[in-house]
């Protein structure tokens, strides 16, 4: 139960509020014009402040987020487990609330003491009011569980957002949410939301993954165990190979100079094997010439004179004869000069062989020993490659366990999604009387607003979890999704009214039943202060008065009686913060 909302703010309208049924009313007044609004005057505001001062943040937006507001407190007093409590908040200080009241018994987080009172950090306060209003978990390991802020919001719904749909409190709530916290406060197992969230969170990496790995994006990543089996085996191949080559390796310290060495001979040893070529065919050429060349015969000249019948004189056979002896002498001293040639080529081509064989043996000794032993580069540059080898097979075969347990968690899924069905259908049939509790008490107060077309609270298990629906109720009157809230709002209270561990309030905003026939308006409050009266709850509710279907109302329905505190139009005296901005 809330008792009081104040503030520090002088002119703050101090808020008493008392047990069962109370209502806020915004007065339209006489003087006020056209240009006048009552959606300024505070309810909404109100609801604001009891969340603030409940642990809430304050958004962009909001009316405590206004420059006109830094610095001022706002306080709450209300029961905390039977324990009467003030909790103060200022919005400069929002990190902290300071609480006066209670002993602080079984409390998760003691406050620390402060000169003004005891002091809690915000985050600390949620986790308090979580343990002590609805005995929500504290220490689960859990990622999806209930929160206060969220479990407070079905009983003080804020914001048009949370007026679209009966578990919903906000449009972007997540649907883990809304099945764990619609069904931690239908008494169902919550635990069985929470790990249907952790399984499609599993679920949905998997497709991510497999929708990456065909469209090619995961190719590096995950591949196939065909082709990195392959791969695998390839590289394990190499690196066997490369390390038994640098075990036996030998460096040598000299191996580049020998290196070098080696190449010089070779080049030394084919210019002596290109040179002998040549001297060779040289030297064949003059052999051949040798052989062919001889001194040409005179006698031959004559013989063919004669047979021409023509005699030469003596004096061209004398001159024929010295010719001869010329060439004679001419091809002697030719082939004593190619003789003379001959022998030297012979001897170079014979020197040449020599420097070839010493050459060759000093090549052949260099080449064995540069067989074995390496350089200590070259050896360095082996162990590099060995070692990225060796990253790379890791990586490999992470690869390959990941995508072996890609496969298997697709499988390994299935299953486990099977299994969390089953018990949870177990769950759900043991939560019979629960289930029943909350579908009557909803079934009650439909029938009451909507008679013989009543809806149906509907509380099932499919393959993707808790699912929460609210059948029938006549579908074409208007306001028909806030009488759904209506109602289910009402029979989380009731339900929650009977518990040691209770918010002990439920507060509708005026935004609830903007649309709904004043009828069934009036069904609706009267059946708000029954349930609050039978079940020792305080039901708030925010209305207009123009709104407030007073002559749909039964006589002993005392309006002024139960109206908490009057806002109006009329100046700014008369809303709540006592000021406009």
């Amino acid at each position: 139960m809330i008792y009081e909302i104040t503030s520090s703010l002088p002119t703050f309208r101090t808020v008493a509020l008392r047990p069962g049924f109370n209502i806020i009313l915004a007065d339209k007044t006489k003087t006020s014009t056209k240009d006048d609004s009552r959606n300024g005057v505070g309810k909404s505001t109100l609801i604001e402040i009891i969340h603030f001062c409940l642990g809430s943040d304050i958004q962009s937006g909001d009316t405590l987020a206004h420059p006109e507001l830094k610095g001022v407190s706002f306080d709450l007093v209300f029961d905390l487990r039977g324990e009467r409590v003030r909790a103060s908040r200022s919005t400069s200080a929002k990190q902290y609330v300071t609480l006066t009241g209670g002993t602080f018994d079984n409390w998760p987080y003691k406050p620390t003491e402060t000169s003004t009172g005891w002091r809690l950090k915000t985050s600390e306060w949620n986790a308090v009011l979580g343990n002590r209003l609805f005995n929500a978990p504290t220490d689960s390991a859990r990622k999806y569980k209930p929160t206060f802020r969220s479990l407070i919001s079905y009983f003080a719904r804020r914001g048009k957002e949370a007026f679209n749909d009966a578990f919903y409190h906000h449009r972007k709530q997540q649907s883990w949410d809304v099945q764990v916290n619609n069904a931690f406060l239908l008494r169902l197992d919550w635990e069985d939301a929470s790990d249907w969230q952790v399984l499609r969170d599993q679920k949905k990496l998997l497709d991510t993954l497999k929708s990456a790995a065909q469209s090619g994006l995961m190719k590096d990543v995950l591949g196939s165990v065909g082709e990195l089996e392959a791969e695998r085996i390839t590289l394990e191949e190499r690196i066997k190979a490369v390390a038994t080559e640098l075990q036996s390796f030998k460096v040598h310290e000299q191996y580049r100079e020998l290196e070098a060495r080696a190449d010089a001979i070779t080049r030394e040893y084919q210019q002596l094997s290109n040179a002998n070529v040549i001297d060779r065919r040289l030297l064949e050429q003059y052999r051949k010439s040798i052989e062919t060349e001889k001194a040409p015969d005179n006698k031959q000249v004559a013989v063919l004179y004669a047979s021409a019948g023509v005699a030469l004189p003596e004096t061209v056979t004398k001159r024929l004869d010295e010719v001869e002896n010329f060439h004679s002498r001419l091809v002697l001293n030719r082939r004593q000069f190619l003789s003379s040639e001959m022998d030297k080529l012979e001897k170079r081509i014979a020197d040449r062989n020599v420097q070839i064989d010493r050459i060759r043996e000093e090549r052949d000794s260099i080449v064995t020993l540069l067989k074995s032993h390496g350089a200590l580069d070259q050896f360095l540059r082996m162990q590099e490659a060995h070692t990225r080898d060796l990253t790379v097979l890791k990586d490999l075969e992470s690869r390959l366990d990941n995508l072996k347990r890609f496969e298997q968690g697709r499988s390994a899924l299935k299953i486990e999604f099977e299994r969390l069905q089953q018990r949870a259908r177990e769950n759900y049939d043991r939560r019979k009387d629960e289930r029943a509790l909350a579908v009557q008490a909803f079934g009650q107060y439909s029938r009451a607003l909507y008679k013989d077309e009543a809806g149906h609270l509907v509380i099932d298990i499919d393959d993707s979890g808790f699912k929460f629906a609210i059948e029938k109720m006549r579908t074409r009157s208007t306001g028909i999704i806030s009488m759904k809230i209506f109602c289910y709002d009402l029979m989380i209270a009731s339900v929650h009214a009977k518990d040691k561990a209770k918010p002990g309030f439920l507060i509708h905003d005026s935004q609830l039943f903007a649309d709904v026939d004043g009828r069934q308006v009036a069904t609706a409050l009267m059946l708000a202060n029954g349930e609050a009266q039978e079940n020792t709850f305080q039901y708030i509710c925010m209305f207009n008065s123009d709104k407030l279907p007073t002559t749909e109302l039964p006589p002993e329905f005392d309006v002024d009686a139960l109206t908490a505190i009057r806002l109006t139009d009329k100046d700014a005296a008369g809303s709540l913060l006592g000021m406009r901005f």
